[in-house]
């Protein structure tokens, strides 16, 4: 009996401190201001209950999906999308850091190159692209 009570402790205590994580982490996304930029952007502020449901759905779903190893028959075509959306995710949260830690003008001022932002940044996406297309081919297709 003591077995089964300390398992679903085990369990609850796990199960909290997941969600403790999940949530810290959509929490401080959301204190960045990424998505309501983005939402802003696009002239979707009104859909904005929409986008965060959304983004609360795809950590979720992407978290079940890495806890319990489930299979996605998606081949190359189908990771090829998915590590896109990805490496636009991890741009636009670095952007929104850097953002809100005003990099960019610090910089700019500091470096003079004020001009040259937007090949800068051109230049880093390509570079994210050029790194995440060497680990995919390089790294994961050779396991």
């Amino acid at each position: 009996m003591f077995h089964y009570v300390s398992y679903c402790i085990y369990i609850l205590l796990c199960v909290c401190a997941g969600s403790i994580i999940a949530s810290s982490f959509v929490a401080f996304i959301t204190l960045l201001g990424v998505f309501p930029a983005l939402a802003e952007k696009f002239k979707l502020i009104r859909d904005y209950y929409y986008i965060e449901v959304f983004i609360l759905l795809g950590a979720v779903i992407g978290n079940l999906i890495q806890l319990y190893e489930l299979p996605l028959p998606l081949g190359t075509i189908g990771l090829l999308v998915t590590t896109l959306f990805g490496g636009i995710f991890v741009g636009c949260l670095a952007g929104a850091l850097a953002e809100v830690l005003n990099v960019f003008p610090i910089i700019s001022r500091r470096f003079k190159i004020r001009n040259y932002i937007p090949y800068i940044i051109v230049a880093v996406g390509f570079g994210k692209l050029f790194g995440t297309l060497v680990q995919f081919f390089v790294f994961e297709m050779t396991k």
